[in-house]
C-alpha cells in the first residue's frame, strides 16, 4: 500500500552546493564536484526506474476504466438497475496498484461480480486531471482523492446511488474470493448494521 507523499512522488533532484557570503564553496572543488556527479547520477537511475513502471491508470484493459465524470456514471448506474458505482483510486508508480489489477483482478468471478452490481471507474490520486464529481461539479482528481480522504493506495470506495460512500478498502490485499464478499456485502447493503469486518452472508 503507497501512501501519497506531499509532493506526489515526484523526485527532487539535489541543487548546487551553496555559496557563502564570502562567494567561496562550503567543501573543496573537487569534492563538490564527486558529490553533485553521484548524486545526479542517483537522480537519473532513480528517474529511469520511475518511468519504466507503467501508469496503473492504463493497465485497465477494461475493468475499472479511467474516469473524468463521476455524475455520468451514476447517472449510468441508476438507469442500469445497478447498486452505485465503485471508484479506484490509483497513481502512477504504485506497486501494489499494479499488482491489485495484476493478480486479483484478473479473476473472471470478481469481475462479473463488481461489473454486475456497479459501476466501476478509476482515478488517478496524485493528479490534477480534470474531473466532474458526483455533484456535477467541475473539479480535478487529486483534489476529490483528498476530500475523499484517500491517503494511501490502491484505495477502493463504494458509492451508492445518492452519490455517498459506504464502504471502502484499502490496499491490495485479500483474494477474489474476499473481494466479492465484499462486492456482496454492499449490494446487500449490509454496511447499515454491521462492519465489514464482522459481517457475516445469510448462507
Amino acid at each position: 500500500m503507497k501512501t501519497l507523499p506531499p509532493r506526489h512522488g515526484i523526485l527532487a533532484c539535489p541543487a548546487a552546493p551553496r555559496i557563502d557570503a564570502a562567494g567561496t564553496r562550503a567543501q573543496p572543488r573537487l569534492w563538490s564536484a564527486v558529490t553533485i556527479a553521484i548524486l545526479l547520477a542517483l537522480c537519473i537511475v532513480a528517474g529511469s526506474l520511475q518511468a519504466g513502471t507503467a501508469p496503473a491508470g492504463k493497465q485497465h484493459d477494461g475493468f475499472f476504466p479511467p474516469s473524468a465524470d463521476l455524475a455520468a456514471a451514476l447517472e449510468q448506474a441508476r438507469s442500469s438497475g445497478r447498486q452505485g458505482v465503485a471508484v479506484l483510486f490509483e497513481m502512477e508508480g504504485c506497486g501494489e496498484c499494479a499488482k491489485l489489477r495484476a493478480t486479483t483482478f484478473r479473476d473472471s468471478g470478481l469481475r462479473k461480480a463488481y461489473e454486475r452490481d456497479f459501476v466501476t471507474a478509476s482515478l488517478m490520486a496524485d493528479q490534477p486531471l480534470p474531473l466532474r464529481d458526483f455533484d456535477d461539479q467541475a473539479t480535478q482528481q487529486a483534489e476529490f482523492a483528498r476530500s475523499e480522504r484517500v491517503f494511501a493506495l490502491p484505495t477502493l470506495v463504494f458509492y451508492d446511488l445518492d452519490g455517498l460512500p459506504v464502504a471502502r478498502q484499502l490496499g491490495s490485499a485479500g483474494d477474489a474470493a474476499q473481494w466479492i464478499r465484499l462486492a456482496r456485502y454492499v449490494r446487500e447493503k449490509a454496511y447499515e448494521d454491521t462492519p465489514f469486518s464482522h459481517w457475516q452472508p445469510a448462507d
